[in-house]
């Protein structure tokens, strides 16, 4: 009689010390890409070389995003008004931006601070901010929790590049694409 054991590796997040990692995250079900597994890691805030807090956000779709399923990826956090012509002018390269480094592990994510009105962004002015800039696979969410205001003191765009580790690795407040990608390129 032969008998055949089947056995399968499941990966276990541990610690340098060898303690497993059980901090409850569970990817996001949105269209974006998300980290199956999380380290254990703790928001601190959004200076240079600080981990990026948690938010959750709601996209143009209408989906919950969390910030901190982009673990893995380089990701820029664009803070940016829909009335605000240099955030406007960035959003113009976003596409050709993200496609650029797209097959590198890259996400251009916006976070809209305000609508025409001064007011939070619904899911129709995040759909409309895609539409207008022909954004085709890239997200766009609505700070519903109010935590880009200390960010960015009411100085529009604000372009944080986030590191594989969710650290801030870099930050331009001068809205130029040639900026943006050096920043980037400097986080790849």
């Amino acid at each position: 009689m032969v008998y055949l054991i089947l056995a399968a590796c499941i990966p276990v997040l541990t610690t340098p010390d060898g303690e497993k990692v059980d901090n409850g995250y569970t990817p996001p079900e949105n269209a974006w890409p998300a980290a199956d597994s999380l380290p254990a890691i703790e928001g601190e805030g959004y200076e240079d070389g600080e981990l990026v807090e948690r938010q959750f956000l709601p996209d143009q779709n209408g989906e919950e995003v969390d910030l901190w399923q982009f673990y893995g990826y380089v990701w820029v956090l664009d803070v940016s008004t829909i009335w605000c012509q240099p955030c406007q002018d960035l959003a113009r390269e976003l596409q050709e931006t993200a496609d650029d480094y797209g097959d590198q592990g890259f996400v251009y994510l916006t976070v809209l601070a305000e609508d025409l009105e001064g007011s939070v962004p619904d899911t129709d002015d995040l759909q409309y901010w895609a539409e207008s800039w022909a954004i085709e696979d890239q997200p766009i969410v609505s700070d519903t929790v109010g935590f880009t205001a200390t960010l960015t003191g009411g100085q529009y765009p604000l372009v944080l590049v986030i590191g594989r580790d969710l650290r801030v690795a870099g930050r331009v407040t001068v809205p130029d694409d040639a900026l943006v990608r050096e920043a980037i390129e400097a986080a790849l």
